[in-house]
């Protein structure tokens, strides 16, 4: 149990260094929602889903390879050969996009905006740049060195737009900051804060950044590259499952099917109801950065895989608490981040959306096994097989149903990833999971979201019946498990 609450101890410095974080960054969905409206944020969402795809492409399955090798015989060589590797790939990729940045501005429909990509270019950059570095802290379980660098660059990065979005407009007539705002960037001043926060970055990783010799031995970085490229291959098509609904919505809705608004307006909605979700993303962070380090050092411990089922059930727990915390306090919280109405018409996605990220937990904890006995490929097939779950299911559902047809693909997806990776898993790897304890919980979490969804008070005695419930099923989950709580182990 040492182990655990080791374990525990750096899920913890991780969580609250991760939800601060993300709560103060948190601070820009009520501002965006207040300052732009659903077709501009329509397309800062559609901007980042690319981006997205390719820091997996830049970064190539390095960070998760740069673990498994040093693990085994601590060698710096490892750090330089997966540094020397991302920032290849990042230069050469960079440099494609900045010279092609007309015919894409072109082709994502920002004609006059190309700024835009260059400056998602360079991001993009220095986010790869600093993953290995990154990835060493985490080995090294400097968890708090990680923890204070992200929320640092988070708090720079909210203070930028928060500086840029509502000081700025009031500051014109202050010479020195007209010509700023006479450059009515919109949306790009969200870029631009996100831009300056990752130079600072590098200014507080240029130790660690200083420190990679740029080296090019095949012999030795042959085996990095068969372990990470079905982790990149896993790596894009797990965007596809998390961002391709963001693409296609745009491209797939028929701009008459919502009354109000186009498609871009209706991806603006659904890409901020779909942040709400960001409190299951949290847990899912926090315990991943914690959680792959311990389980690849644990690997041949006897107990491996008592200590891994363990450490799967707590995760669940913690997920099924944050389901029914957010699902029934969703309009309040809505109330209070989504500051215009039409930002909020679609709130009854957030619990599916919710339950999609629940099964991704568990998917991202279980798929351990084939990390640990290098059979990753296994991972791609999952990766591919619900890839092609989304895609299938965006193109079947999104022109028929809308968004809501895209949140019940996430979840399908993520189902489909869960069984499959199990059912594989208990062949190579057994893993005594608590099945029956966890379908439980969250069958009684549903239900509980149902009974809220049908029960319709004044909108304050909603808010207060729905925190009730929420209370109770906190301490009963707490009484059930009490005696085998983590922390009340020896």
């Amino acid at each position: 149990m040492s182990k655990l609450k080791s374990l525990a101890g750096q899920t913890i410095i991780y969580g609250v260094s991760s939800i601060l974080g993300r709560v103060i960054n948190y601070v820009l969905v009520p501002l965006h929602t207040e300052v732009f409206g659903t077709e501009e944020m329509g397309k800062v969402t559609e901007l980042y889903a690319y981006v997205a795809f390719l820091l997996v492409l830049y970064t190539f399955g390095m960070e998760t390879a740069f673990f498994r090798f040093t693990s085994r015989d601590k060698s710096e060589d490892h750090y330089h050969h997966a540094s020397t590797t991302v920032l290849a790939i990042s230069t050469f990729f960079t440099l494609l996009i900045i010279f092609n940045t007309t015919s894409l501005a072109h082709a994502l429909n920002i004609d006059g905006q190309e700024h835009l990509i260059q400056w998602l270019a360079a991001i993009i950059f220095i986010d790869a740049a600093t993953a290995i570095p990154f990835a060493r802290l985490r080995m090294e379980n400097k968890a708090k060195a990680f923890a204070y660098t992200k929320f640092a660059i988070i708090v720079i990065n909210v203070a930028l737009q928060s500086f840029f979005l509502i000081l700025l407009p009031k500051m014109t007539s202050l010479r020195i900051f007209e010509w700023l705002y006479q450059l009515d960037l919109g949306i790009g001043y969200i870029f631009l804060a996100n831009l300056i926060a990752n130079l600072c970055l590098l200014l507080v990783l240029w130790k660690s950044i200083t420190q990679i010799r740029f080296k090019w031995s095949w012999k030795k970085i042959r085996p990095l590259y068969i372990y990470s490229f079905p982790i990149l291959i896993t790596g894009l098509a797990g965007m596809v499952n998390e961002q391709m609904d963001k693409i296609l919505i745009e491209h797939l809705l028929p701009d008459d099917f919502y009354p109000d608004m186009n498609s871009s307006g209706a991806l603006g909605v659904y890409g901020q109801t779909f942040k709400l979700s960001i409190f299951m993303m949290l847990a899912i962070q926090a315990f991943r950065f914690a959680g792959e380090p311990f389980f690849f050092s644990n690997a041949v411990d006897k107990q491996a895989p008592s200590l891994f089922a363990k450490a799967t059930y707590y995760f669940v727990l913690l997920s099924v608490l944050i389901f029914v915390a957010v699902s029934l306090n969703v309009d309040l919280i809505a109330e209070i981040f989504l500051r215009q109405p039409e930002y909020r018409i679609a709130l009854y996605l957030v619990p599916v959306l919710l339950g999609g990220k629940l099964l991704w937990g568990f998917y991202v904890n279980i798929s351990i096994w084939f990390k640990l006995t290098d059979r990753t490929i296994f991972g791609t097939y999952f990766a591919i097989a619900g890839a092609l779950t989304t895609l299938g299911g965006n193109l079947l559902l999104i022109p028929y149903l809308g968004y809501v047809g895209a949140a019940i693909t996430t979840v399908i997806c993520y189902l489909v990833m869960v069984i499959l990776c199990y059912v594989y898993g208990q062949k190579y790897f057994p893993v005594p999971y608590n099945l029956k304890g966890m379908s439980l919980y969250l069958l009684i979490a549903v239900a509980l979201v149902y009974l809220s969804f049908q029960v319709e008070f004044e909108f304050w005695l909603d808010q207060i019946f729905n925190l009730g419930l929420t209370v109770l099923f906190t301490l009963a989950v707490y009484l059930l498990e009490k005696k085998d709580l983590l922390f009340k182990t020896g």
